[in-house]
């Protein structure tokens, strides 16, 4: 029996043989050709067989992911038609009289190496992107075995790194989960896990190779993994698989009770989504209206904006859904990470503390009036509030005020219909934001407080960085105190107050927000049953005790 440790990024236990990966760029072969013409042809047609394979992944992709995470295969297609890149393989294939599989690897690790060398995290993604796709024509040009065929059965992946189109092309009822060496919280590959509800543990020392064929236990919420488990392990292992199966059905229970703790606290249980592919999985959820609609992916890898026709339509289709419940639509909170072609946004270093929120829409009155026309011509199907990104003054707020006056005006006169009861709300992502947050609610209708920002602010470390990851503290005891305030200034002001982001799905700690008297918590669906169980299980002398350790 041996044991190992990573870094576990999707809970749940797995318990079954062990199936080592590796990828089509392992070992790629490196020939020289006399037929060059030939050659040629031979790449053009493989990168069309791989155009054609990656609109099937992203069709695949959309019923399991959002459409914004799903849109990283359009990506991938966009790179093999960059010139650049066409142009290097075809040079190596006829000046160098290279085979096309060994020309469109080379290529590919080239380019891919000057961003991995770049100190921007975004720009060291767009390594594993450009890698993904080279890999797509790989497998055609140099095919290897299925990553998880029929004839395997139930086995829990073992692999390097699985890259997204990897990752999704997965068969999932023999999949019982995954363990790599590489990635994070925030890859692709963690967000399928959790989405399926597999468990995943990434940063795994050493080779996985050794091990293909043994049998293993995976556990995603310690990071352990046990090689060749002995008896006693295996059944101790075998019961808390059981415990955990049983705690998931119990969720289902859960489904139409009130989120009301047992001292009659109430809370609002909301869901956030990013995408229209996201109604479902909140509706089924149960949640209590839609508390953070995204909108960022209306806007984002294309070639301009989304049209007001556009826009509206998803608006609609939205609050039709949701008919009488609450929806809370976030205006697009573009920046240079988003890949806003149209817009003047140059490439930053640092993209979190740049050009992005409220800051880019204010300079773009078009694009801004555009977004927020569609919005006030949806608010009449249903019951509308709208929320500002990124908002660090009271003069930022005072103008938005002042566009949707004249947003009002120019309706009214082309005679056409919007709500009067539209509700504005801030979120609160800053500790600049934080600290004036009483002025902020005295001129909000309500306010949201976005753990994920506010931390990553606040500590000054990004949440996505992996050499961060054992240093970022989202309890850290600043975090706690600063939603306190918030949300004290909040009640002050008798203005309501939500909190979104990775905080609000966390049970642990549902007791804290509970205890500052959170209004409402925005969950992902995904989560938002296991938070409904823990506020009905919290109580006055869990919010006493909980507020003595602030």
């Amino acid at each position: 029996m041996l044991e190992l440790f990573g870094k576990g990024v999707s809970n749940g236990i797995a318990i079954g043989r062990l199936s080592f990966y590796s990828n089509s760029s392992d070992n790629v072969p490196k020939y020289a050709v006399s037929d060059t013409a030939a050659e040629l042809k031979r790449y053009k047609n493989a990168v069309r067989s791989a155009k054609v394979h990656l609109q099937e992944l992203y069709d695949k992709a959309c019923l399991h992911l959002s459409k914004s995470e799903s849109v990283i295969f359009q990506t991938h297609a966009m790179i093999l038609e960059d010139s650049k890149f066409v142009e290097t393989v075809e040079n190596l294939i006829l000046t160098k009289h290279l085979n096309a599989e060994f020309a469109v690897h080379d290529t590919a690790l080239k380019i891919a190496e000057i961003f991995h060398s770049m100190d921007d995290e975004y720009l060291q993604q767009r390594y594993t992107d450009i890698m993904d796709a080279s890999n797509t024509v790989l497998e055609i040009l140099h095919p290897k075995k299925n990553l998880l065929s029929e004839e395997d059965g139930p086995v829990i992946i073992a692999a390097s790194e699985l890259l997204p189109s990897e990752t999704i092309t997965l068969k999932q009822k023999n999949l019982l989960g995954f363990i790599t060496t590489k990635g994070s919280r925030n890859s692709h590959t963690a967000i399928l896990a959790r989405t399926l509800g597999l468990p995943l543990i990434t940063q795994v020392k050493g080779s996985l190779s050794r091990f293909d064929g043994l049998n293993a236990i995976i556990d995603g919420q310690s990071g352990r993994i046990v090689i060749d488990p002995d008896h006693n392990t295996l059944g101790h292992y075998r019961a808390k698989l059981k415990h955990y199966e049983e705690q998931q059905h119990l969720l289902q229970e859960q489904v139409g009770l009130p989120s009301v703790t047992k001292d009659g606290q109430k809370v609002i249980l909301s869901a956030v989504i990013d995408s229209l592919e996201g109604m479902e999985a909140a509706k089924n959820s149960d949640a209590e209206g839609i508390g953070l609609f995204k909108t960022d992916f209306l806007f984002a890898k294309r070639s301009s904006p989304p049209q007001e026709e556009e826009q509206l339509a998803v608006y609609q289709t939205l609050l039709k859904t949701f008919e009488d419940q609450k929806v809370v639509v976030q205006l697009a909170n573009l920046g240079s990470e988003k890949s806003i072609q149209y817009l003047d946004i140059p490439e930053e270093k640092n993209p979190a503390i740049g050009y992005k929120g409220i800051r880019v829409l204010l300079d773009n009155k078009d694009i801004f009036m555009t977004q927020l026309r569609a919005l006030f011509r949806a608010s009449v199907f249903g019951n509308l509030s709208i929320l500002l990104p990124m908002v660090n003054s009271l003069e930022e707020i005072d103008y938005v005020k002042r566009t949707i006056e004249e947003v009002k005006l120019d309706l009214r006169a082309k005679g056409q219909e919007y709500s009067r009861d539209i509700r504005l709300g801030t979120m609160i992502e800053t500790p600049a934001a934080a600290i004036i947050s009483d002025e902020i609610c005295r001129i909000s209708d309500f306010i949201v407080i976005d753990t994920n920002s506010l931390t990553q602010y606040t500590l000054a470390m990004d949440r996505e960085n992996q050499k961060l990851e054992y240093f970022y503290e989202p309890y850290h005891k600043s975090i706690l105190r600063l939603i306190y305030f918030i949300c004290n200034n909040a009640h002050f002001a008798n203005k309501k107050v939500a909190v979104c982001g990775e905080l609000a799905s966390e049970t642990h700690i549902t007791k804290n927000l509970l205890a500052f008297q959170a209004d409402e918590l925005i969950v992902v669906p995904s989560k938002l049953l296991g938070v409904k169980a823990a506020v009905r299980a919290t109580d006055t002398e869990d919010k006493k005790k909980t507020m003595s350790r602030i």
